[in-house]
């Protein structure tokens, strides 16, 4: 066997260790205007069921502005447009161990969310921070704070209308 072929077979066998040490997979984190937890906007439900695996709760839903499915698991919750060919279009996180390459995620303060992002809109009432232009078509990644102000959830997605 090549020392290529065992040096991958090395690297293979430490992912589930490094997972359980809760080293955080790249691929696994928010990424403004892309995605969060692995999953990616424009994704379709089959692609997201392989990356997240069987949902513990599906909900459909009807807005102002159509129709949706909402996949939850622990910590994150999918939105996708109802129907054939639906695809994500907001992707919710409440886990404390998805965050941003630089660390910012659920349990940031306000002044942490603002030296990262010096150019993120922020209204006070709700305390909401938008990072993107939110005009039909784009993406944005909104932050929200809770009662304690800090992040409780950080979500990114399309803006629709």
């Amino acid at each position: 066997m090549s020392s290529r072929a065992l040096a991958l077979i090395a690297v293979a066998s430490l992912a589930p260790a490094a997972a359980a040490l809760g080293v955080p997979n790249p691929d696994h984190r928010l990424r403004n205007g892309i995605g969060a937890g692995g999953v990616r906007l424009g994704m379709s439900e089959g692609q997201v069921l392989q990356v997240l695996g069987r949902p513990d709760d599906r909900r459909a839903m009807r807005t102002e502005l159509g129709a949706f499915v909402d996949l939850s698991w622990p910590g994150i919750t999918v939105r996708r447009w109802d129907g054939a060919g639906g695809r994500v279009v907001d992707i919710a996180v409440t886990d404390r161990g998805i965050r941003m390459a630089n660390g910012i995620g659920v349990g940031s303060s306000l002044a942490r969310v603002r030296s990262a992002f010096p150019k993120a809109s922020c209204d006070t009432s709700p305390l909401v921070c938008t990072i993107g232009n939110p005009v039909p078509g784009n993406t944005v990644t909104t932050i929200r704070f809770g009662r304690t102000g800090r992040v409780s959830e950080v979500s990114v997605g399309r803006v629709i209308d």
